[in-house]
Protein backbone atom coordinates (compact mmCIF):
# COMPACT_ATOMS: atom_id res chain seq x y z
CA UNK A 1 0.00 0.00 0.00
CA UNK A 2 2.93 2.34 0.73
CA UNK A 3 4.30 1.81 -2.78
CA UNK A 4 0.91 2.57 -4.35
CA UNK A 5 0.62 5.67 -2.19
CA UNK A 6 4.03 6.81 -3.29
CA UNK A 7 3.09 6.30 -6.94
CA UNK A 8 -0.18 8.27 -6.42
CA UNK A 9 1.83 11.06 -4.84
CA UNK A 10 4.22 10.89 -7.78
CA UNK A 11 1.30 11.20 -10.23
CA UNK A 12 -0.13 14.11 -8.27
CA UNK A 13 3.22 15.80 -8.26
CA UNK A 14 3.50 15.23 -11.98
CA UNK A 15 0.17 16.94 -12.65
CA UNK A 16 0.94 19.65 -10.11
CA UNK A 17 4.24 20.34 -11.84
CA UNK A 18 2.44 20.69 -15.13
CA UNK A 19 -0.18 23.06 -13.60
CA UNK A 20 2.52 25.09 -11.84
CA UNK A 21 3.95 25.84 -15.27
CA UNK A 22 0.58 27.26 -16.26
CA UNK A 23 0.43 29.16 -12.96
CA UNK A 24 3.89 30.57 -13.54
CA UNK A 25 2.81 31.66 -16.99
CA UNK A 26 -0.25 33.50 -15.54
CA UNK A 27 1.91 35.15 -12.89
CA UNK A 28 4.41 36.27 -15.47
CA UNK A 29 1.60 37.71 -17.58
CA UNK A 30 0.23 39.63 -14.55
CA UNK A 31 3.69 40.92 -13.65
CA UNK A 32 4.20 41.98 -17.27
CA UNK A 33 0.89 43.86 -17.02
CA UNK A 34 2.04 45.59 -13.81
CA UNK A 35 5.37 46.41 -15.36
CA UNK A 36 3.51 48.01 -18.23
CA UNK A 37 1.54 50.10 -15.68
CA UNK A 38 4.78 51.21 -14.05
CA UNK A 39 6.33 51.94 -17.40
CA UNK A 40 3.26 53.96 -18.31
CA UNK A 41 3.49 55.92 -15.03
CA UNK A 42 7.17 56.55 -15.49
CA UNK A 43 6.50 57.68 -19.05
CA UNK A 44 3.88 60.11 -17.79
CA UNK A 45 6.26 61.45 -15.14
CA UNK A 46 8.94 61.93 -17.76
CA UNK A 47 6.45 63.74 -19.94
CA UNK A 48 5.45 65.93 -17.00
CA UNK A 49 9.06 66.72 -16.26
CA UNK A 50 9.52 67.69 -19.88
CA UNK A 51 6.42 69.78 -19.65
CA UNK A 52 7.69 71.51 -16.50
CA UNK A 53 11.03 72.11 -18.14
CA UNK A 54 9.24 73.77 -21.01
CA UNK A 55 7.09 75.60 -18.48
CA UNK A 56 10.18 76.82 -16.63
CA UNK A 57 11.65 77.95 -19.91
CA UNK A 58 8.42 79.73 -20.66
CA UNK A 59 8.46 81.21 -17.17
CA UNK A 60 11.98 82.52 -17.60
CA UNK A 61 11.01 83.86 -20.97
CA UNK A 62 7.92 85.37 -19.42
CA UNK A 63 10.08 86.85 -16.62
CA UNK A 64 12.35 88.40 -19.17
CA UNK A 65 9.34 89.60 -21.02
CA UNK A 66 7.94 91.06 -17.84
CA UNK A 67 11.25 92.75 -17.12
CA UNK A 68 11.13 94.23 -20.52
CA UNK A 69 7.50 95.15 -20.05
CA UNK A 70 8.30 96.56 -16.62
CA UNK A 71 11.06 98.61 -18.07
CA UNK A 72 8.81 99.54 -20.85
CA UNK A 73 5.90 100.51 -18.64
CA UNK A 74 8.16 101.88 -15.99
CA UNK A 75 7.31 99.55 -13.08
CA UNK A 76 7.42 101.34 -9.89
CA UNK A 77 10.13 99.13 -8.56
CA UNK A 78 12.20 96.17 -9.55
CA UNK A 79 11.54 94.44 -6.23
CA UNK A 80 7.83 94.44 -6.87
CA UNK A 81 8.43 92.76 -10.22
CA UNK A 82 10.60 90.07 -8.58
CA UNK A 83 7.99 89.39 -5.97
CA UNK A 84 5.39 88.95 -8.61
CA UNK A 85 7.59 86.64 -10.62
CA UNK A 86 8.53 84.57 -7.55
CA UNK A 87 4.90 84.26 -6.58
CA UNK A 88 4.07 83.11 -10.09
CA UNK A 89 6.91 80.57 -10.12
CA UNK A 90 6.03 79.28 -6.64
CA UNK A 91 2.48 78.82 -7.74
CA UNK A 92 3.64 76.78 -10.74
CA UNK A 93 5.92 74.67 -8.54
CA UNK A 94 3.12 73.98 -6.10
CA UNK A 95 0.95 72.96 -8.99
CA UNK A 96 3.68 70.54 -10.20
CA UNK A 97 4.07 69.05 -6.74
CA UNK A 98 0.36 68.46 -6.54
CA UNK A 99 0.40 66.72 -9.90
CA UNK A 100 3.41 64.57 -8.90
CA UNK A 101 1.65 63.54 -5.71
CA UNK A 102 -1.42 62.67 -7.69
CA UNK A 103 0.62 60.54 -10.13
CA UNK A 104 2.43 58.84 -7.26
CA UNK A 105 -0.86 58.02 -5.63
CA UNK A 106 -2.16 56.65 -8.90
CA UNK A 107 0.94 54.48 -9.30
CA UNK A 108 0.60 53.10 -5.78
CA UNK A 109 -3.04 52.42 -6.36
CA UNK A 110 -2.22 50.62 -9.65
CA UNK A 111 0.47 48.52 -7.92
CA UNK A 112 -1.89 47.59 -5.12
CA UNK A 113 -4.56 46.71 -7.62
CA UNK A 114 -2.05 44.58 -9.58
CA UNK A 115 -1.00 42.69 -6.43
CA UNK A 116 -4.59 42.13 -5.52
CA UNK A 117 -5.34 40.88 -9.01
CA UNK A 118 -2.32 38.51 -8.94
CA UNK A 119 -3.33 37.13 -5.54
CA UNK A 120 -6.84 36.60 -6.77
CA UNK A 121 -5.57 34.84 -9.90
CA UNK A 122 -3.26 32.63 -7.81
CA UNK A 123 -6.17 31.68 -5.58
CA UNK A 124 -8.24 30.86 -8.65
CA UNK A 125 -5.37 28.81 -10.12
CA UNK A 126 -4.93 26.87 -6.86
CA UNK A 127 -8.63 26.13 -6.80
CA UNK A 128 -8.56 25.00 -10.42
CA UNK A 129 -5.48 22.83 -9.85
CA UNK A 130 -7.08 21.19 -6.83
CA UNK A 131 -10.21 20.50 -8.82
CA UNK A 132 -8.21 18.98 -11.69
CA UNK A 133 -6.16 16.84 -9.32
CA UNK A 134 -9.32 15.58 -7.65
CA UNK A 135 -10.81 14.85 -11.07
CA UNK A 136 -7.67 13.00 -12.24
CA UNK A 137 -7.51 10.89 -9.10
CA UNK A 138 -11.10 9.84 -9.70
CA UNK A 139 -10.45 9.07 -13.39
CA UNK A 140 -9.22 5.86 -15.06
CA UNK A 141 -5.96 7.53 -16.17
CA UNK A 142 -4.54 7.81 -12.69
CA UNK A 143 -5.65 4.24 -11.91
CA UNK A 144 -3.88 2.99 -15.04
CA UNK A 145 -0.77 5.01 -14.19
CA UNK A 146 -0.71 3.62 -10.65
CA UNK A 147 -1.19 0.05 -11.94
CA UNK A 148 1.59 0.45 -14.50
CA UNK A 149 3.98 1.90 -11.93
CA UNK A 150 3.13 -0.88 -9.49
CA UNK A 151 3.69 -3.51 -12.18
CA UNK A 152 7.05 -2.07 -13.18
CA UNK A 153 8.16 -1.84 -9.58
CA UNK A 154 7.01 -5.38 -8.89
CA UNK A 155 8.75 -6.75 -12.01
CA UNK A 156 11.96 -4.94 -11.09
CA UNK A 157 11.91 -6.29 -7.54
CA UNK A 158 11.00 -9.79 -8.73
CA UNK A 159 13.77 -9.72 -11.34
CA UNK A 160 16.33 -8.95 -8.67
CA UNK A 161 14.96 -11.67 -6.39
CA UNK A 162 14.84 -14.23 -9.21
CA UNK A 163 18.39 -13.38 -10.33
CA UNK A 164 19.75 -13.62 -6.83
CA UNK A 165 17.93 -16.85 -6.10
CA UNK A 166 18.92 -18.40 -9.43
CA UNK A 167 22.58 -17.49 -8.87
CA UNK A 168 22.50 -19.01 -5.41
CA UNK A 169 20.79 -22.18 -6.67
CA UNK A 170 23.18 -22.59 -9.61
CA UNK A 171 26.22 -22.06 -7.38
CA UNK A 172 24.86 -24.62 -4.91
CA UNK A 173 24.11 -27.05 -7.76
CA UNK A 174 27.63 -26.66 -9.19
CA UNK A 175 29.14 -27.18 -5.76
CA UNK A 176 27.03 -30.29 -5.18
CA UNK A 177 27.84 -31.69 -8.63
CA UNK A 178 31.52 -30.67 -8.63
CA UNK A 179 32.86 -34.28 -8.39
CA UNK A 180 30.71 -35.34 -11.35
CA UNK A 181 31.62 -32.23 -13.32
CA UNK A 182 35.33 -32.70 -12.54
CA UNK A 183 35.20 -36.34 -13.65
CA UNK A 184 33.34 -35.38 -16.86
CA UNK A 185 35.94 -32.71 -17.64
CA UNK A 186 38.77 -35.19 -17.01
CA UNK A 187 37.12 -37.83 -19.20
CA UNK A 188 36.53 -35.36 -22.01
CA UNK A 189 40.10 -34.07 -21.76
CA UNK A 190 41.48 -37.61 -21.79
CA UNK A 191 39.39 -38.48 -24.87
CA UNK A 192 40.48 -35.29 -26.64
CA UNK A 193 44.14 -36.01 -25.93
CA UNK A 194 43.71 -39.61 -27.11
CA UNK A 195 42.15 -38.43 -30.37
CA UNK A 196 44.98 -35.95 -30.84
CA UNK A 197 47.75 -38.48 -30.14
CA UNK A 198 48.44 -39.20 -33.86
CA UNK A 199 48.60 -35.48 -34.59
CA UNK A 200 50.79 -34.84 -31.56
CA UNK A 201 53.10 -37.73 -32.50
CA UNK A 202 53.33 -36.52 -36.09
CA UNK A 203 54.08 -32.96 -34.95
CA UNK A 204 56.72 -34.16 -32.48
CA UNK A 205 58.31 -36.44 -35.11
CA UNK A 206 58.37 -33.69 -37.68
CA UNK A 207 59.84 -31.19 -35.21
CA UNK A 208 62.46 -33.76 -34.17
CA UNK A 209 63.36 -34.59 -37.77
CA UNK A 210 63.60 -30.91 -38.67
CA UNK A 211 65.87 -30.30 -35.72
CA UNK A 212 68.02 -33.29 -36.58
CA UNK A 213 68.24 -32.26 -40.22
CA UNK A 214 69.12 -28.72 -39.23
CA UNK A 215 71.85 -29.98 -36.91
CA UNK A 216 73.17 -32.74 -39.19
CA UNK A 217 72.96 -30.89 -42.53
CA UNK A 218 76.32 -29.09 -42.16
CA UNK A 219 77.99 -32.35 -41.11
CA UNK A 220 76.35 -34.21 -43.99
CA UNK A 221 77.52 -31.55 -46.41
CA UNK A 222 81.05 -31.79 -45.05
CA UNK A 223 80.95 -35.58 -45.14
CA UNK A 224 79.62 -35.47 -48.71
CA UNK A 225 82.54 -33.23 -49.65
CA UNK A 226 84.98 -35.64 -48.04
CA UNK A 227 83.27 -38.55 -49.79
CA UNK A 228 83.59 -36.76 -53.13
CA UNK A 229 87.32 -36.26 -52.55
CA UNK A 230 87.73 -39.90 -51.57
CA UNK A 231 85.74 -41.00 -54.63
CA UNK A 232 87.85 -38.83 -56.92
CA UNK A 233 90.98 -40.35 -55.39
CA UNK A 234 89.60 -43.82 -55.97
CA UNK A 235 88.74 -42.94 -59.58
CA UNK A 236 92.24 -41.61 -60.13
CA UNK A 237 93.69 -44.84 -58.73
CA UNK A 238 91.42 -46.97 -60.91
CA UNK A 239 92.20 -44.91 -64.00
CA UNK A 240 95.93 -45.34 -63.41
CA UNK A 241 95.22 -49.06 -63.09
CA UNK A 242 93.86 -49.17 -66.67
CA UNK A 243 90.18 -48.71 -65.72
CA UNK A 244 88.53 -46.97 -68.65
CA UNK A 245 85.20 -46.13 -66.91
CA UNK A 246 87.14 -44.34 -64.15
CA UNK A 247 89.01 -42.30 -66.77
CA UNK A 248 85.76 -41.52 -68.61
CA UNK A 249 84.19 -40.19 -65.38
CA UNK A 250 87.28 -38.11 -64.62
CA UNK A 251 87.05 -36.60 -68.10
CA UNK A 252 83.32 -35.96 -67.53
CA UNK A 253 84.05 -34.13 -64.28
CA UNK A 254 86.87 -32.15 -65.92
CA UNK A 255 84.51 -31.07 -68.75
CA UNK A 256 81.88 -29.85 -66.20
CA UNK A 257 79.28 -32.52 -66.96
CA UNK A 258 79.14 -34.25 -63.55
CA UNK A 259 77.82 -33.39 -60.09
CA UNK A 260 81.33 -33.03 -58.68
CA UNK A 261 82.08 -30.37 -61.31
CA UNK A 262 80.35 -27.82 -59.05
CA UNK A 263 83.37 -28.01 -56.73
CA UNK A 264 86.25 -26.14 -58.45
CA UNK A 265 88.89 -28.13 -56.56
CA UNK A 266 87.38 -31.48 -57.54
CA UNK A 267 87.10 -30.36 -61.15
CA UNK A 268 90.71 -29.27 -61.20
CA UNK A 269 91.77 -32.54 -59.60
CA UNK A 270 89.86 -34.56 -62.20
CA UNK A 271 91.30 -32.50 -65.06
CA UNK A 272 94.87 -32.93 -63.80
CA UNK A 273 94.50 -36.65 -63.20
CA UNK A 274 92.79 -37.35 -66.54
CA UNK A 275 95.36 -35.23 -68.38
CA UNK A 276 98.27 -37.07 -66.75
CA UNK A 277 96.78 -40.49 -67.59
CA UNK A 278 96.11 -39.46 -71.20
CA UNK A 279 99.65 -38.09 -71.56
CA UNK A 280 101.15 -41.23 -70.06
CA UNK A 281 99.05 -43.44 -72.31
CA UNK A 282 99.86 -41.49 -75.48
CA UNK A 283 103.55 -40.96 -74.81
CA UNK A 284 104.45 -43.88 -72.62
CA UNK A 285 106.50 -46.82 -73.77
CA UNK A 286 104.15 -49.65 -74.73
CA UNK A 287 105.66 -53.07 -75.46
CA UNK A 288 104.00 -55.24 -78.06
CA UNK A 289 102.34 -58.37 -76.74
CA UNK A 290 103.05 -61.54 -78.73
CA UNK A 291 101.21 -64.83 -78.95
CA UNK A 292 103.09 -67.93 -78.00
CA UNK A 293 101.86 -69.48 -81.22
CA UNK A 294 101.19 -67.91 -84.58
CA UNK A 295 97.51 -66.98 -85.03
CA UNK A 296 95.37 -66.46 -88.13
CA UNK A 297 93.44 -63.22 -88.64
CA UNK A 298 90.17 -65.02 -87.89
CA UNK A 299 91.61 -66.44 -84.68
CA UNK A 300 92.86 -63.05 -83.66
CA UNK A 301 89.37 -61.57 -84.28
CA UNK A 302 88.11 -64.03 -81.68
CA UNK A 303 90.85 -62.90 -79.28
CA UNK A 304 89.63 -59.32 -79.77
CA UNK A 305 86.43 -60.38 -77.98
CA UNK A 306 88.31 -62.18 -75.18
CA UNK A 307 87.69 -61.26 -71.52
CA UNK A 308 91.45 -61.27 -70.92
CA UNK A 309 93.04 -57.87 -71.50
CA UNK A 310 96.44 -59.30 -72.53
CA UNK A 311 94.80 -61.42 -75.25
CA UNK A 312 92.95 -58.39 -76.63
CA UNK A 313 96.21 -56.40 -76.63
CA UNK A 314 98.08 -59.22 -78.40
CA UNK A 315 95.37 -59.49 -81.09
CA UNK A 316 95.57 -55.73 -81.74
CA UNK A 317 99.35 -55.73 -81.85
CA UNK A 318 99.62 -58.70 -84.27
CA UNK A 319 96.61 -58.22 -86.56
CA UNK A 320 97.55 -57.46 -90.20
CA UNK A 321 97.94 -53.65 -90.44
CA UNK A 322 96.11 -53.21 -93.77
CA UNK A 323 93.10 -55.43 -93.09
CA UNK A 324 90.15 -53.00 -92.91
CA UNK A 325 87.66 -55.71 -92.12
CA UNK A 326 88.63 -55.26 -88.49
CA UNK A 327 87.15 -51.72 -88.40
CA UNK A 328 83.65 -52.73 -87.08
CA UNK A 329 85.35 -54.71 -84.30
CA UNK A 330 87.55 -51.74 -83.48
CA UNK A 331 84.49 -49.49 -83.29
CA UNK A 332 82.88 -51.90 -80.84
CA UNK A 333 86.03 -51.94 -78.72
CA UNK A 334 86.26 -48.12 -78.79
CA UNK A 335 82.65 -47.96 -77.72
CA UNK A 336 82.71 -50.38 -74.76
CA UNK A 337 86.13 -51.89 -73.89
CA UNK A 338 86.97 -51.34 -70.22
CA UNK A 339 90.76 -51.17 -70.61
CA UNK A 340 92.49 -47.89 -71.28
CA UNK A 341 95.41 -49.70 -72.94
CA UNK A 342 93.12 -51.70 -75.22
CA UNK A 343 91.17 -48.50 -76.05
CA UNK A 344 94.39 -46.68 -76.90
CA UNK A 345 95.64 -49.48 -79.18
CA UNK A 346 92.20 -49.80 -80.85
CA UNK A 347 92.12 -46.05 -81.63
CA UNK A 348 95.71 -46.15 -82.94
CA UNK A 349 94.80 -49.04 -85.27
CA UNK A 350 91.55 -47.21 -86.27
CA UNK A 351 93.45 -43.99 -87.11
CA UNK A 352 95.99 -46.01 -89.16
CA UNK A 353 93.27 -47.70 -91.23
CA UNK A 354 91.10 -44.56 -91.75
CA UNK A 355 93.94 -42.02 -92.01
CA UNK A 356 92.46 -40.01 -89.04
CA UNK A 357 94.11 -38.53 -85.95
CA UNK A 358 91.58 -38.91 -83.14
CA UNK A 359 92.73 -38.91 -79.56
CA UNK A 360 91.91 -42.17 -77.87
CA UNK A 361 89.74 -40.34 -75.33
CA UNK A 362 87.58 -38.71 -78.05
CA UNK A 363 85.28 -41.70 -78.34
CA UNK A 364 82.19 -39.60 -79.05
CA UNK A 365 83.78 -37.87 -82.04
CA UNK A 366 85.12 -41.22 -83.34
CA UNK A 367 81.67 -42.87 -83.19
CA UNK A 368 80.00 -39.88 -84.88
CA UNK A 369 82.62 -39.90 -87.67
CA UNK A 370 82.14 -43.63 -88.19
CA UNK A 371 78.35 -43.28 -88.44
CA UNK A 372 78.83 -40.82 -91.29
CA UNK A 373 81.67 -42.61 -93.14
CA UNK A 374 81.31 -46.33 -92.42
CA UNK A 375 79.91 -47.05 -95.91
CA UNK A 376 83.26 -46.08 -97.41
CA UNK A 377 84.94 -49.08 -95.67
CA UNK A 378 82.42 -51.82 -96.25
Amino acid sequence: MSEVGNDEEYGARKHTALDHSAIGSLIREELDRNNKYFEFAQGQIEKDRGFYKHLYTYAVSFLAFMVIVAGYFQYSSVSQMRSDMKASVDAEIETDKAEMATLRAQALEASSEAHSTVNQELANVRTEVQKRIDTEFRSENIASLVATAAKERTEKELSGIIRSETSAQVAKGIQDQSPIIRKAVEDQTREAVKELEPTIKESVDKATQDQVKQSVAPIQLQMATYADYIRMGNLATLARSDNRSALDYLIKVALGNARESADPELRQLADSTAGAIISETDNGLRLSVQFKEKQTPDAMKKFLASTIVREREAALDNYPPDDKSILPILIQMIKSDGSITVLHKAVVRFNGLTKQSFGFWNTKEILEWWDKNSTLYQ
